[in-house]
């Protein structure tokens, strides 16, 4: 969860600096072959998916996935995020508290650069709560939306 009035990247090179380059494992990022296209795709390796992301899941991961880069002047614009408009929206964070692709700790650590956030928690679940702990996931996000 980005903060308010900093750059969405900010949290993503928090993390790699709290996770450190060994982190993400067998993953890697790829040099982009076209042009027409922002940013550099990044491959999740299958060891960093089984280990990280869905380590409780049911489901193994049948393989790597590769997610794209997002707009680096985007992610960068530290005035994107205003108070006016996305700190205006009322914001739950669900703390995943066995989440191993961002630990709870740092999960904590976003929150704390947003005041006034609403936290609630989920044990049991992976990074994909909503695999490893669907039921859960539904009932939490029902009395959320319930409120």
């Amino acid at each position: 969860m980005p903060a308010v009035g900093r750059p969405m990247a900010a949290t993503s090179d928090e993390l790699l600096a709290y996770a450190g380059p060994d982190f993400f494992l067998d993953s890697k990022e790829l040099q982009q072959e076209n042009p027409e296209i922002k940013g550099k795709p990044f491959i999740f390796g299958p060891n960093f998916m089984a280990q990280r992301i869905y380590q409780l899941s049911p489901l193994e991961p049948a393989n790597a996935f590769t997610t794209g880069n997002p707009d680096e002047v985007v992610m960068r614009d530290a005035k994107l995020l205003t108070e006016e408009r996305y700190g205006s929206a009322r914001r739950v964070f669900v703390v995943v508290q066995d989440d191993q692709a961002i630990p709870a700790e740092f999960q904590h650590r976003m929150v704390a650069q947003s005041p006034g956030i609403q936290v609630e928690e989920i044990a049991g679940a992976d990074h994909m709560a909503m695999l490893s702990q669907p039921e859960k996931l539904v009932e939490l996000l029902t009395r959320i939306a319930n409120n």
